[in-house]
């Protein structure tokens, strides 16, 4: 069963369902935490809300939803982020919305469950700290991706 709802996918293309912060909010830790870049109709959380080509919403009423769609991609914050990234998780949200452009949304949120599926309970490894938040002790967050 795929946990991972097209919701918890950033527009710059991270899956927020692997975020300790959304981790920590899902499990109910007390914990910096996060319920994800698309709720409540935020500005992406990654971006800084520099971003001014992207509807957060999947609606179908955005001119972009997520960044490759846009006429500004790849712009110089998403190039840091995926750059900060690929350095310090071995993790691209550019290569993440090459796939979803190229075998869409839902295809690369079962991927995505796949990958980071926690082999013992079924519950999601985080990007940042490869722990479980079912199963393993958290007792430190990363907080370097801020």
């Amino acid at each position: 069963m795929n946990e991972i709802s097209k919701e918890l996918i950033a527009p710059c293309g991270m899956n927020c369902a692997i975020c300790s912060r959304y981790l920590a909010y899902r499990n109910n830790l007390n914990r910096r935490q996060c319920r994800g870049c698309r709720s409540e109709n935020k500005k992406c959380t990654y971006l800084f809300e520099k971003c001014t080509g992207i509807n957060n919403g999947l609606d179908g009423n955005a001119s972009a939803v997520f960044c490759y769609e846009c006429n500004q991609y790849p712009c110089s914050q998403i190039n840091r982020m995926n750059d900060r990234y690929r350095k310090n998780y071995s993790m691209s949200v550019k290569d993440n919305l090459d796939c979803i452009n190229k075998m869409g949304i839902g295809k690369f949120t079962e991927d995505q469950y796949e990958k980071y599926r926690c082999l013992k309970c079924g519950g999601l490894v985080s990007v940042h700290n490869k722990k479980c938040f079912k199963c393993d002790k958290v007792t430190k967050l990363v907080e370097k991706y801020d």
